[in-house]
C-alpha cells in the first residue's frame, strides 16, 4: 500500500517527467506550473513525514523555514523555495520562455533531491 509520503514524492517525480512535454508542446504556462507542482509535493512528502500541516500555499512556505530555521538545513533551500513560487506566479502572469523552464527544470530536481534526503 502507498503511504501519504509515498504518493507525494511519486507525484513531484512525476510533474517533473512532464516538463519536457509541455515545453515541446508550447505549452509553457503548463510547464511552468508543473514545476511548481514537482516542488510543492516535494514539500508535502516532508511535511507529511513530519506530521507537519500541508494543505495550504503557506503552510508549504512555513515547512521551508522550519527546516532552514529549526533543523538546519541549508539556507538554499529557501532560495529553492522561491524559484518553485516564481514558476507558481508565472502561471498567472505570463509564461517564462522555454530555457528558463529547462534550467529551472534542474533546480527543481536538485530541490527534490535535497528534500528527500532531509
Amino acid at each position: 500500500m502507498t503511504t501519504v509520503v509515498d504518493y507525494h514524492s511519486e507525484r513531484s517525480w512525476h510533474f517533473l517527467d512532464l516538463v519536457d512535454d509541455e515545453v515541446e508542446r508550447g505549452e509553457l504556462e503548463e510547464a511552468s506550473n508543473k514545476l511548481w507542482g514537482a516542488a510543492a509535493h516535494a514539500i508535502k512528502a516532508v511535511a507529511e513525514r513530519r506530521g507537519w500541516q500541508h494543505g495550504a500555499h503557506r503552510d508549504l512556505e512555513e515547512t521551508v523555514l522550519r527546516l532552514v530555521d529549526d533543523e538546519g538545513a541549508p539556507p538554499a533551500l529557501y532560495t529553492y523555495y522561491a524559484l518553485a513560487s516564481w514558476f507558481h506566479s508565472r502561471f498567472y502572469g505570463g509564461p517564462p520562455n522555454a530555457n528558463q523552464i529547462r534550467h529551472g527544470k534542474g533546480e527543481m530536481a536538485s530541490f527534490i533531491r535535497l528534500l528527500e534526503n532531509l
